[in-house]
């Protein structure tokens, strides 16, 4: 390793423009990445709506409607008018509406008035559209374009606001982040300009990675949203180790590259460790068949082997580059001395703990007791597309199309599940080949076009408005009793299709995933902490302190009466183990290493001095990544995420700070005995001053040279 390092150094020039070059790069091919605002297409393939999606679209040129269009109108006649202009418009490829269910020869006093209610009110007309999401933006505008008064709501309008959302918000995150991050970073540092050579470095290392996600095909939108801001938060502690451990070697006497090179060794075993728990952290969504956590994992895994990289290689290279233009721009440091802090923590560490060991239960039985959202969560609070669905709700009620296919050919049947769905709860209307033509007319000689929609050549069509939302009991209870009529009539040889059922079935994967990942993630960063440390008792107190932060802060929106996105619930379980749980390990290296010279009340008061001018800027600097999030993006989800995420790195550094000093100093005893080769000061030995054994670091700097 040595070789390599001092390779690095001796080549600090051409690796330098090396990782610039390669930056260039990746920031050309970052604006070619493909981002898929789906949700369902990273359902597993074996659960019952993927195959029915699969089914449908290879039996059918079209689908179900995906978005419903109010148009205000003054008659029958300008209604099929306007039909047919949604038939015409870009990127929409089927139009159902009244016409499709009922007889309009018919007097639609005699009509059922559920059905006309749900399609006509007099005054607008409400139509169901079936349109492509591939650029939701543009066939939205294309409906605006028939009517600027139109409503429109549905997973189309979902898909567009998610597109303009992260296409739009990424300059305005950067915007709000970068200047707080660099204050955050100028009270932490003592240089003006190691802030922007930190910034410099992990923008590097974010470039590199969002250019290279084109190897992966596609990401999510989850993962284009946060996966920048999250990379910045949770890898900028290893650019502020490997500074001062440089820079203490300079004060030390060292020249430049030797105190460089020594830095870079010391800093090697730390910042991987580091790295190591965070990779893990987001490995384990790798393992959720929900694919969104694959999608996000596999991206910020790569987005922290990257930073590592660049700290640990393209950082030095900077640093030699531009090391008398930082002593030039010095400054005192704004930090105060925390052995006030360390003796404040001392002194309350009894009733801390006590207080946290009441509050960890409730927080775990909450945690696991929040009202779940599985979807999109929402649209942005006042917005035209907020007011939009809260009109078309107001005037029509709220609609979910879904799709039963079953296999064609058997009218008896047929006419059996249109009367049983007919009488299902909450079912306002259901289009099908028996309801629509004449029974006794054979299906060869009906005109194409107006089977096209419900017949096919294996199957037939049920599409049923349900008075249900896209996901919650009673839309569920609807995809149930659909289901449990399309068994009946012909066992597993039926599909159903629908947004509330692919909800339905994302609640139920989702579900399933939770003991996995978070078992696998506390297990892979249980056993990092167990080599890092040698010790079987470090990793259960360290995980448990980070944990029980988790719980608290996931066990909010349960107390609070608020509902919580499951996909965010997942993500935050993993992703605050193994973003935070570095402040428990540098605490505790402090912990370990004061103990083998003070007594443990003096090497708690002094660890908290040493640990938290280094574990105050990336705790903040992530806390404000998730603010920032939550502050800027339009994207419930995102927002709901970030809220989380910035709620979760204060519990955390409150933890770290207040609580695994009591705890360490509790199970000090154990954490001696159950530690390979560790041996603390014992009680009658007195306390030893801290000595600089000069002749050792005159050897490592002529080994080194």
């Amino acid at each position: 390793m040595r070789k390599i390092i001092n390779w690095i150094i001796k080549h600090h020039k051409a690796v330098l423009v090396i990782f610039i070059f390669l930056s260039v790069i990746a920031g050309i091919m970052m604006l070619q990445v493909k981002v898929n605002y789906n949700l369902q297409d990273y359902l597993p393939e074996d659960v019952p709506s993927t195959k029915a999606l699969q089914e449908l679209e290879n039996s059918y040129e079209l689908s179900i409607p995906n978005a419903r269009a109010a148009f205000p109108v003054d008659s029958l006649q300008e209604a099929l008018l306007i039909k047919e202009k949604l038939k015409e418009s870009k990127g929409v490829t089927q139009v159902l509406w009244l016409d499709d269910s009922v007889d309009l020869m018919v007097p639609l006093e005699l009509q059922n008035q559920d059905t006309v209610e749900a399609f006509y009110t007099g005054e607008k007309a409400l139509f169901q559209l079936t349109a492509e999401t591939d650029n939701a933006v543009e066939v939205l505008e294309g409906i605006y374009e028939i009517d600027p008064e139109v409503a429109v709501s549905g997973q189309l309008a979902d898909l567009a606001n998610a597109q303009n959302a992260v296409q739009s918000e990424m300059i305005k995150i950067v915007t709000v982040m970068a200047p707080l991050v660099l204050i955050i970073l100028i009270i932490g540092t003592h240089s003006w300009l190691e802030p922007f050579i930190f910034m410099f470095t992990i923008g590097v290392g974010i470039v590199l990675n969002m250019g290279t996600n084109i190897f992966l095909g596609e990401i999510s939108f989850i993962t284009q949203a946060v996966g920048a801001v999250l990379q910045l938060a949770v890898s900028m502690d290893y650019a502020i180790f490997l500074l001062n451990r440089f820079n203490e070697n300079r004060q030390k006497g060292y020249d430049t590259e030797t105190a460089m090179a020594m830095a870079m060794s010391k800093a090697l075993t730390a910042v991987a460790s580091s790295a190591m728990t965070t990779v893990f952290g987001f490995l384990a969504l790798i393992f959720m068949r929900f694919r969104i956590g694959a999608d996000l994992g596999i991206v910020m895994a790569k987005g922290i082997v990257l930073s590592f990289f660049s700290v640990m290689v393209f950082m030095p290279t900077l640093l030699l580059a531009l090391y008398k233009l930082i002593d030039k721009t010095t400054h005192k440091p704004f930090l105060p001395d925390f052995k006030f802090l360390g003796k404040f923590v001392n002194k309350v560490k009894w009733p801390l703990l006590i207080l946290i060991l009441i509050i960890a239960i409730p927080g775990f039985l909450g945690s696991r007791a929040n009202h779940f959202i599985y979807g999109m969560g929402g649209l942005p609070a006042g917005s035209k597309m907020e007011q939009d669905k809260l009109a078309i709700e107001e005037e029509f009620g709220v609609q979910q199309q879904m799709a039963l296919l079953v296999p064609k050919g058997n009218i008896q049947k047929e006419l059996k599940i249109q009367d049983d769905l007919e009488n299902t709860q909450n079912v306002l209307s259901v289009i099908s080949y028996v309801n629509t033509v004449d029974k006794a007319i054979p299906v060869e000689v009906i005109d194409a076009e107006a089977l096209e929609m419900i017949v096919s050549d294996n199957y037939t069509q049920f599409i049923i408005t349900g008075e249900v939302a896209s996901e919650g009991e009673a839309s569920f209870e609807l995809v149930e009793k659909v289901r449990q009529i399309g068994e009946k009539a012909y066992g597993d040889q039926y599909h159903l299709v629908g947004e509330n059922v692919v909800m339905l079935d994302m609640k139920n994967t989702i579900e399933a995933d939770d003991i996995i990942v978070n078992g696998l993630a506390i297990l892979a960063i249980a056993l990092v902490i167990m080599f890092a440390f040698r010790s079987f008792s470090l990793p259960i107190i360290l995980v448990l302190t980070i944990e029980i932060a988790i719980w608290v802060n996931l066990s909010i929106p349960y107390f609070t009466g608020s509902s919580l996105s499951y996909i965010g619930y997942l993500i935050i379980s993993t992703v605050q183990l193994g973003a935070t749980v570095d402040y428990a390990i540098l605490y505790t290296e402090h912990y370990l290493d004061n103990r083998l010279k003070l007594h443990k009340r003096n090497a708690l008061i002094q660890s908290v001095r040493e640990s938290v001018p280094s574990l105050l800027p990336p705790a903040l600097i992530l806390t404000l990544a998730g603010f920032a999030l939550n502050f800027t993006s339009t994207l419930t989800i995102v927002k709901e995420l970030g809220l989380v995420l910035g709620r979760g790195a204060i519990l955390s550094l409150f933890m770290v700070i207040f609580i695994l000093p009591g705890l360490l100093y509790l199970f000090d005893k154990i954490v001696e005995k159950t530690s390979y080769k560790r041996t603390f000061l014992r009680k009658d030995q007195p306390e030893l001053t801290e000595q600089i054994n000069e002749s050792e670091l005159y050897t490592e700097k002529s080994s080194i040279n």
